[in-house]
C-alpha cells in the first residue's frame, strides 16, 4: 500500500466509536477542506490588455481600496 492509502485506513480506523452528529460534523470539516483547496487553486490572475507585462503591486491596491471606501466606514461609525 503507498503513503496516501495507510493514511486513509488509519483515519477511517479512528472514526469508531463516533456519534452519528459527530460524524456529520467530520464530513462537513472535509467538505470545508476541499472547498478551500479548490478556492486555493482559482488563485491565478491574469493581466491582459492594458496591463499586461506590468508589475502590479498588491499592497497598493489594498491601500487604494482602503482610501476609497474609507467614507463608508466613517458614515456608518466605524472609523
Amino acid at each position: 500500500m503507498n503513503k496516501a492509502a495507510l493514511t486513509k485506513h488509519e483515519i477511517y480506523n479512528k472514526l469508531f466509536g463516533f456519534t452519528e452528529l459527530d460524524l456529520d460534523a467530520i464530513a462537513n470539516f472535509i467538505d470545508f477542506m476541499r472547498y478551500r483547496k479548490k478556492l486555493e487553486a482559482k488563485k491565478v490572475i491574469k493581466l491582459e490588455g492594458i496591463l499586461k507585462g506590468y508589475d502590479i503591486d498588491f499592497a497598493d491596491l489594498k491601500e487604494f481600496k482602503q482610501q476609497t471606501w474609507k467614507h463608508v466606514d466613517q458614515e456608518f461609525g466605524n472609523g
